[in-house]
């Protein structure tokens, strides 16, 4: 289950710490960051990718997203597995969640792009995150390069 992002219980709990990563742009008090997850059992597995939206403004905010595999935009250069496809159709979408941001917090989410995406084992990829804000303006994550 943890190959598909999903967390179960064993799982140790990931504590993001916002100064150890790299971090988009900010627009209108957000920003976003993305890294590699790794597979336990084998460590030169990249298997979802660990995506962080930040309130960077000195007030609360919120956002009302259609589900995060809705709401965030994967570029990784590949295309979209059968099960992608399934996965992401719009009739899939789910009901809106409203995700309130104290100053400073963060929200996490990971997004399993070895289940998603048609990626070679041992291919060199680039990662790239957006989303659409309220505003109607696009939010963009750092640019990450590792191997599948």
């Amino acid at each position: 289950m943890a190959k598909m992002g999903l967390t179960m219980k064993d799982d140790p709990v990931r504590v993001v710490d916002p100064a150890a990563r790299q971090w988009g742009e900010s627009v209108d008090g957000f920003a976003l960051s993305i890294e590699p997850v790794y597979l336990r059992e084998d460590r030169s597995v990249v298997s979802n990718l660990s995506v962080v939206i930040r309130n960077v403004s000195g007030q609360a905010k919120s956002l009302t997203i259609p589900g995060w595999l809705h709401f965030f935009q994967v570029d990784v250069g590949a295309p979209l597995s059968a099960f992608g496809r399934e996965l992401l159709r719009p009739e899939r979408r789910k009901a809106e969640i409203d995700v309130p941001l104290a100053p400073g917090a963060l929200a996490e989410t990971q997004i399993p792009i070895g289940s998603i995406f048609e990626m070679r084992r041992g291919a060199s990829c680039t990662a790239r995150v957006s989303c659409e804000l309220p505003s109607g303006a696009t939010l963009r994550s750092n640019r990450i390069e590792f191997t599948v």
